[in-house]
């Protein structure tokens, strides 16, 4: 028999030949079989077999390997996923019960992912489960999304889970957020860590690269393996360029400045301030700055940060520091606005002076009402 010849032959190594006739005899028609049946009365009869480790991979595949690479079963679950919907799809079997999931991206919920689900049923054909919503990294401030970089899959002691990535954009592409999303379809988990910063021009044929900041240190679920793994292969993305945190908390700042002040540079008349953090490097550098401004209630100074001319406010009764204005920095003073100089006029208010080409203005920074005259 050719099918005994080649199947001896592969475990030559454990003496296979020692095996009685009977065991061999049954290995064999346990394989032609290939069912859990034939499998599970071998394994009952010959406990101690050679053979039992080829009939328990077997049996594994019949229950839990799923025969649909990522590619056939994106080409399958594609009928499913609403339209204009960027996803990833993955097989898993288990208990030799095969289904397909996917993870996609609705563009008007740009914080969560929609979870998809379909079910082969005993006559071949699929049937689709209720989709859902689940929550994965914020978004505030972004507008677009894609999928990028290769997927993921893998067992974690018996378990499944998969790894997608994509991109986060802000309007204008000043913020970009690249998000890493692990989802367990066993259990229902999923996960996410997220680095967020500034993008960068790309460079070794990867359509993004981005200087930031991951928020692994506060991201939910660290203490799971699966996490860790997400979190390692962000750290190992060489197109992810990690800046200091003094640096990050002050990028942070700004942005958040420039996005809640969208007028500040044309008409807006009531600005909102935010109190900054200790350890960014607009407080932290705020002492060693040159031609700081005082009033009985506030200290302020001008300084040019990551990109920005910024007005960074100490305020004396509650000692917190506060960025009270920000915009780019001027490249070419003959193109470009530059914020020249700052002087208290009273207790509360700032005159702000601008040059603009040949043209200088002022304008009166109320810092205790935070409105600002033009």
């Amino acid at each position: 028999m050719v099918i005994c010849t080649l199947l001896l032959s592969a475990y030559a190594g454990a003496d296979a030949s020692a095996q009685s006739r009977a065991e061999t005899r049954n290995y064999l028609k346990a394989v032609e079989k290939a069912d859990i049946k034939s499998y599970d009365n071998f394994l009952k009869r010959y406990p101690e077999s050679v053979y039992c480790a080829d009939i328990l991979a077997r049996k594994d595949t019949i229950l839990n390997i799923s025969p649909y690479g990522m590619d056939e079963a994106a080409g399958i679950m594609a009928q499913y996923v609403p339209e204009g919907q960027q996803f990833r799809a993955f097989g898993r079997r288990k208990d030799a019960v095969d289904r397909i999931y996917a993870l996609s991206l609705p563009q008007d919920s740009l914080d969560f992912v929609q979870v998809l689900c379909i079910e082969k049923t005993s006559d071949g054909k699929w049937k689709e489960m209720t989709p859902y919503l689940a929550y994965c990294a914020d978004a505030h401030g972004m507008d677009t999304r894609e999928i990028v970089d290769s997927c993921v899959s893998y067992d974690i002691r018996g378990e499944r889970f998969f790894q997608m990535y994509y991109l986060l954009s802000s309007p204008g592409g000043n913020e970009t957020s690249y998000v890493g999303v692990c989802y367990g379809p066993d259990s229902g988990f999923i996960g996410s860590i997220s680095f967020t910063g500034k993008p960068l021009p790309s460079d070794g044929g990867r359509q993004y690269r981005i200087s930031g900041r991951s928020n692994e240190s506060i991201a939910p679920s660290m203490d799971q393996p699966q996490m860790r793994l997400l979190a390692e292969s962000i750290r190992e993305n060489p197109a992810l360029e990690e800046i200091p945190m003094r640096d990050y908390l002050t990028d942070l700042s700004i942005q958040w400045w420039i996005q809640n002040n969208p007028g500040a540079m044309t008409d807006a008349t009531d600005l909102k301030f935010n109190i900054l953090s200790p350890e960014s490097s607009l407080v932290m550098d705020f002492a060693s700055a040159g031609g700081k401004q005082q009033s009985a209630r506030y200290s302020a100074v001008i300084m040019d940060i990551r990109g920005y001319s910024v007005i960074v406010v100490y305020q004396k009764e509650d000692g917190n520091y506060v960025l009270a204005w920000a915009e780019p920095e001027s490249r070419d003073h003959m193109k470009d606005r530059l914020l020249n100089d700052i002087r208290f006029i009273d207790a509360n208010t700032l005159n702000v002076h601008f040059y603009h080409g040949r043209r200088d203005f002022s304008y009166k920074l109320n810092l205790s009402s935070k409105k600002v005259r033009r």
